[in-house]
């Protein structure tokens, strides 16, 4: 297990990695069992509830998030929305644009992630636009 997964967040998406590409059951069932053994319980909660549909509210807007991905990476317009519409998934397509950043700063549970994007709701645009930066740029891919 890398470090990144020992924490709270690169934990849930060391999950989601499992979850979304093996095609075998007993490795997902394997993948669920050692989460919910080694996972704190307020970020168990919001497992079962992203899982199940129950996801919090968007407080930015994915033109918003789009925008942010061009600026970072310096790719055009056209060249976004040709690589969005290849990959058809716009967190994916972040995931891959975005370049993995520095991992060295400050580690967050799920429970702790999902809380701080909660508050962004009431934050103007540059605030916003600080706080999703600063995470990808820590993230790496499959974080992201």
């Amino acid at each position: 297990m890398s470090e990144r997964s020992t924490y709270g967040f690169g934990r849930f998406a060391s999950l989601v990695g499992v979850l979304g590409t093996s095609t075998k059951t007993g490795d997902k069932l394997n993948a669920l069992k050692n989460y919910f053994r080694l996972a704190e319980d307020r970020d168990k909660v919001w497992v079962i509830a992203i899982f199940s549909g129950r996801r919090p509210r968007r407080n930015v807007k994915v033109s918003q998030l789009s925008q942010w991905c061009m600026e970072i990476t310096g790719i055009p317009d056209w060249l976004f929305l040709e690589s969005y519409s290849t990959v058809g998934d716009l967190a994916e397509t972040l995931a891959l644009l975005v370049p993995d950043g520095d991992a060295s700063g400050e580690k967050y549970s799920l429970d702790q992630y999902i809380n701080l994007l909660k508050a962004l709701g009431g934050q103007d645009e540059a605030a916003q636009k600080n706080f999703i930066t600063s995470a990808w740029r820590q993230m790496n891919k499959e974080e992201r």
